[in-house]
């Protein structure tokens, strides 16, 4: 049985990211992100239901701020993956529930367990529950039952820890280039992987006006690795 993550664990506790910069890493838009994250109401017969959040967030009184937690965007990928097989928003909240009861952990699609053991989970659920579009996550693989390439694309960006937690997250949207997040460098901001180099140091010198060619140059990174985070990560202060 894997061991609870600690509630004061900085993965949970500090705040990383605003809506939309988790939006752009795992490739989302900031309004989906948003229902992800707060929650949303629907309408039903005789009123409204209500979707509980599925990504983790840091209470703060101006959600402008960074307020999703290394943690949370784990969560955010894994739930991006489950989207890359077109799942509507209601079978991935299934599948996830379904992830949750037999994982039983706080955080649970954070742990490692979910790349693991989640595919079998599902399986045995969609059987159970005659759900042929859950189904669609996973298939049978040399006697094994895993999940299809476009879902374990997204898993296997994630790396875990000894205790089979999130510690590592290589961000889908800066593809081929490699940045990631990784509490232990940057602060737990995004980086240029192979040079350690943050992020938000490449678009501070793009705000202030400096051509790609120089910041590549004095950088000594190709101009395409440039271009990359500034296509993903650069918003202008009034739309960022």
């Amino acid at each position: 049985m894997p061991t609870p993550i600690a509630p004061d664990d900085r993965r949970i506790t500090i705040p990383l990211f605003t809506t939309r910069e988790t939006a752009r890493y795992v490739g989302v838009p900031a309004s989906t992100m948003r229902n992800w994250i707060r929650g949303y109401a629907y309408p039903i017969h005789g009123g409204l239901g209500r979707a509980e959040p599925m990504v983790s967030s840091v209470e703060k009184s101006d959600p402008s701020k960074a307020t999703v937690p290394f943690i949370g965007l784990a969560e955010a990928l894994v739930i991006q993956a489950f989207k890359r097989e077109k799942l509507s928003i209601q079978k991935v909240r299934a599948a996830l529930d379904a992830i949750r009861r037999e994982v039983a952990l706080e955080h649970a699609l954070a742990n490692k367990t979910v790349y693991t053991a989640g595919a079998s989970i599902l399986w045995d659920y969609a059987r159970r529950a005659g759900d042929a579009e859950i189904a669609q996550l996973v298939e049978p693989s040399s006697g094994q039952i895993v999940f299809t390439e476009p879902v374990s694309e997204y898993l296997q960006l994630i790396a875990y820890d000894a205790n089979l937690w999130a510690s590592k997250i290589q961000l889908p949207a800066f593809q081929p280039t490699r940045v990631v997040v990784d509490m232990k460098r940057g602060f737990g901001r995004p980086i240029l992987d192979k040079q350690r180099l943050p992020l938000d140091g490449i678009l501070s010198r793009f705000a202030a006006s400096e051509k790609i060619s120089d910041i590549a140059r004095d950088l000594e990174l190709d101009p395409t690795e440039v271009e990359n985070v500034i296509r993903v990560a650069w918003r202008p202060a009034a739309a960022a």
